[in-house]
């Protein structure tokens, strides 16, 4: 059977079973010696596309079968689910093959029986793959955009009512396409004119950024042992991630407090724009992650980075303040669904409140950080309200010392509308004594 396509199914298996982060999950697989070249390409679009539109293949599969889908092996469930993606929205792939493939993974997991249930499903799946019937949108417009494309059924009805049927619709389809790969040039090391004609050199064009100068979008993706990458040419980040620093207006010489830092992004980013002069002081309560700090700073050349395993609650007792804090905050992440698709899965309405009030919590952490005339940059990458501007003005009652900076209240950015991951931020600085 296609090495793809197994460890696929493992991957899926490990999400559903374990309740793992997809995006960890691939990278040990796509490490396996067994998967290289086009399988690894083949992998991740499996992986990352039968997550994506999970909701609605089980509503097509579940349509096909004479007993829940549910109550099917883990196993079988997703072998199911692996070769309905690829029938139903992978083209390059012929049916025929797809089934086939699904087959002998249900012999391998399962035994005849069920080897012969997958044949029959997909193969009536084939046959009525250009006449689906999905929920009636008239009787109920939420839950025909929820199956339709594979969004929680209660993200659906929040988006509704704050945007409306044709920006939600907008909104969804925005979230099902392929993410765009995206760098950050290290200023430090090289320009964005010269990383781009280097990457053109190893035939790779670059778009740039909207927003942020110093973002390229490379096609194809380059090697990341490549000689640029392991020089420190470049960091990987996306673009709304990257405004989070120029937010702060550091200035050489600033000591910075970057809260929730790893795995750097933005931290490596924030010492570059102060010229690697001055100090910014990284805090994360996560060892193996916080060791991505130190190592893309080491791979950056940026000396001015120190980090501490400690929690936002305990950064006090290392920085007393500093004149720019950086709270990106834990979130309920549904601004980033095309980069972890698992959270589809993994996240329920609940899950907005949890985190609401811990942000409140380490957003009031953060502001008693923050030094006189200083600035606080809150950022999180969902643009869910209560994770929002709700924080931000529970915030604004507790500290009347601070304001918005540059009198705005705060920066929404859509998938849709902007072309970049669903985030918000916001800058407030804090009044003199």
């Amino acid at each position: 059977m296609a090495n793809a396509r197994l460890q696929a199914l493992r991957v899926l298996m490990s999400v559903e079973n374990d309740k793992a982060y997809a995006n960890l999950a691939l990278v040990a697989s796509s490490n396996d010696e067994a998967v290289s070249g086009a399988d690894k390409a083949l992998l991740i679009q499996l992986v990352y596309g039968t997550l994506s539109c999970q909701l609605a293949l089980d509503y097509q599969l579940d349509a096909l079968l004479t007993r829940p889908l549910a109550s099917l092996p883990v196993s079988i469930r997703n072998i199911l689910r692996l070769g309905a993606y690829q029938i139903m929205y992978l083209n390059r792939v012929p049916d025929r093959a797809a089934v086939d493939e699904a087959v002998k993974l249900a012999h391998a997991f399962g035994h005849r029986g069920t080897a012969g249930l997958v044949n029959a499903v997909l193969r009536r799946l084939s046959l009525r793959k250009d006449n689906l019937s999905w929920p009636d949108e008239k009787i109920d417009e939420a839950s025909y955009l929820s199956t339709r494309y594979a969004h929680p059924l209660f993200l659906v009805k929040r988006y509704l009512s704050r945007l409306g049927r044709s920006e939600t619709e907008a909104l969804l389809s925005a979230n099902n396409e392929p993410p765009r790969f995206s760098i950050r040039t290290n200023t430090m090391r090289t320009s964005v004119a010269e990383l781009k004609a280097n990457l053109e050199h190893m035939g790779i064009t670059s778009a740039e950024g909207r927003f942020v100068p110093e973002i390229l979008y490379p096609t194809p993706t380059p090697s990341f042992q490549g000689d640029l990458f392991r020089r420190g040419h470049y960091q990987v980040q996306g673009e709304a991630s990257a405004m989070c620093a120029h937010l702060l207006s550091v200035e050489p010489g600033q000591r910075v407090v970057d809260l929730c830092a790893a795995p750097g992004g933005k931290t490596t980013h924030i010492a570059a724009l102060m010229q690697d002069k001055g100090q910014v002081v990284a805090f994360d309560h996560n060892a193996k992650r916080l060791r991505l700090v130190e190592e893309n700073a080491r791979r950056l050349g940026l000396s001015s980075i120190v980090a501490y395993d400690l929690p936002v609650e305990r950064a006090h007792e290392v920085v007393s303040t500093a004149e720019r804090v950086l709270l990106d905050a834990p979130c309920s992440g549904f601004g980033v669904l095309r980069h972890k698709p698992d959270i589809r899965q993994h996240r329920q309405e609940y899950d907005i409140f949890n985190l609401s009030a811990l942000q409140r919590r380490l957003i009031i952490c953060a502001a008693d950080l923050v030094a006189p005339k200083g600035i606080l940059v809150y950022s999180v990458c969902t643009t869910e309200p209560e994770e929002t501007e709700d924080v931000v003005n529970y915030l604004l009652a507790e500290r009347p010392d601070f304001r918005p900076h540059n009198s705005l209240p705060g920066q929404y950015f859509w998938p849709h509308r902007d072309g970049i991951d669903g985030f918000f931020m916001v800058a407030l600085k804090r009044a003199e004594d």
